[in-house]
């Protein structure tokens, strides 16, 4: 664009001059570079020499181009057009944010001179977040994924009347913004049910839970509402959220509501009806799109007669009302329950359990249940764990502990096995549909497994269990 221009009559670039300017301009951390109107080199500070690992002999007069393909100068000098922080990378591998400007002399253009500061070590950092953040997103993708093949309400097992009543009630209001109230005992399952209805209701945001019964009266309103900086003495400088804000556009389970000390219901109610809360030691009012699933197993209505619940939070709270039927109401469910714990925990421990006898399956049915499912879940893992260190796999009268069945009259001559005995019929079936699938498929273990809609890992558990390996 521009002609060669002779700068004969101005020494700015050939004056030799004090050692004071070069001195200065050597002392700056930023890397300086001073090109005439042709856009050769004639200044190249230390600071650049350091960054680009380019002597000053190398690149003084020459064309900055040779270095640097991508230099913002030749662009500045022909615009004539100053610029400010712009991020550039004049090499590959290379990145600065760079300030540029033409400089003149009497108002005669004469050349540029640029300041840049290396950013390679942040872009760097930045692209490591980036794909940080990529495989955050891909494993957030997969938890969900098993979230919902664990949390769903085809992973809750039972067939009896009123426990399938229970599912479909929750099912058919998942994906209503109504809040829910789910009663039952003490392992009966209810966190199982909350994060089903969450799932099925398709909200974007975390579900979140919260045990009333396990915080301190005196942390409840903290670990509910969160605080501003320096709100107390011992707070974190810089604030904590809440769970209420942790669960904005999801759904806040709040386990054993009965448990929740009278000061603080007023302050749910109100989050409820407004849907806003603050911070403690914040008087910044926070909007809040949250679904609220409660549970207890105290009867909240005597409570309410005694004053010990509000009236206003329980009808609140009671919209719709889910109740789980201990484990002893639903004797029917305890084969099926027994057979899918089995096998999870022969899975986690690598053993394969063939049986349970029948006198012990008896004692299951006939015991009391007073911790329901979870106590019968623990159990189960007691007794896979003693199976496989004594190398069995016919679970017996032996690994059951004796405070199990010392209240028990025990049949002490085993039952016959009967035509009609459910899980043998079971086991027979399932065994005829696994050998027919892997004819079909040819043996493909991984069509198979799709086939039957089990995992493939549950796939060469059954065939192990039923000796159909190859």
């Amino acid at each position: 664009m521009f002609d060669n221009i002779e700068l004969n009559d101005i020494d700015i670039f050939d004056k030799k001059g004090e050692e004071l300017p070069e001195l200065i301009l050597d002392s700056i951390n930023d890397a300086i570079c001073v090109v005439d109107i042709n856009c050769i080199t004639k200044y190249w500070n230390k600071a650049a020499e350091k960054l680009y690992n380019i002597d000053k002999e190398k690149i003084i007069n020459r064309h900055i181009k040779e270095f640097f393909p991508n230099s913002l100068l030749p662009r500045i000098i022909r615009e004539r057009k100053a610029y400010d922080n712009i991020y550039n990378s004049p090499r590959e591998g290379c990145y600065n944010v760079i300030s540029a400007s033409p400089l003149y002399m009497n108002g005669r253009l004469i050349g540029g001179i640029s300041l840049d500061r290396d950013a390679t070590e942040f872009i760097k950092i930045s692209e490591l977040l980036v794909k940080a953040q990529s495989n955050l997103n891909v494993l957030e993708h997969e938890i969900s994924i098993i979230n919902k093949n664990r949390y769903s309400f085809s992973q809750i097992l039972g067939n009896n009347n009123s426990f399938r009543d229970s599912i479909r009630l929750a099912r058919n209001i998942s994906k209503s913004n109504i809040n829910v109230l789910i009663t039952g005992e003490s392992g009966t399952g209810k966190e199982l049910f909350a994060r089903a209805i969450h799932l099925e209701s398709g909200r974007n945001g975390y579900f979140v839970p919260i045990n009333c019964s396990a915080i301190p009266n005196e942390l409840i309103e903290s670990e509910l509402f969160g605080y501003s900086p320096g709100a107390f003495t011992g707070a974190l400088k810089s604030g904590k959220i809440g769970k209420i804000e942790l669960a904005h556009n999801g759904t806040l389970f709040l386990d054993e509501i009965g448990d929740m000390p009278v000061n603080m219901q007023p302050k749910i109610l109100r989050v409820l009806e407004n849907g806003e809360m603050t911070r403690i030691g914040s008087e910044k009012t926070i909007k809040t799109n949250i679904r609220v699933i409660t549970a207890t197993n105290k009867n909240l209505s005597e409570m309410v007669e005694k004053g010990f619940f509000r009236k206003d939070l329980y009808y609140r709270l009671n919209s719709v009302v889910i109740h789980l039927p201990p484990l002893r109401e639903r004797r029917d469910d305890i084969p099926l329950l027994i057979n899918r714990f089995i096998e999870d925990y022969c899975m986690e421990y690598g053993i394969n359990i063939l049986g349970i006898a029948p006198q012990v399956m008896e004692i299951f049915r006939n015991h009391r249940w007073e911790g329901n499912i979870r106590e019968l879940k623990n159990i189960i893992e007691r007794i896979v764990v003693l199976a496989k260190n004594n190398n069995t796999d016919i679970i017996d009268m032996s690994f059951l502990p004796k405070d199990f069945i010392g209240d028990r009259i025990i049949n002490p001559y085993p039952k016959q096995e009967s035509v009609y005995d459910l899980n043998n019929i079971l086991d027979n079936a399932e065994k005829e549909a696994i050998i027919n699938v892997m004819k079909n498929t040819g043996n493909n273990k991984s069509h198979a497994a799709k086939l039957l809609n089990i995992p493939r890992s549950t796939l060469y558990f059954k065939l192990k269990k039923h000796n159909l390996e190859e």
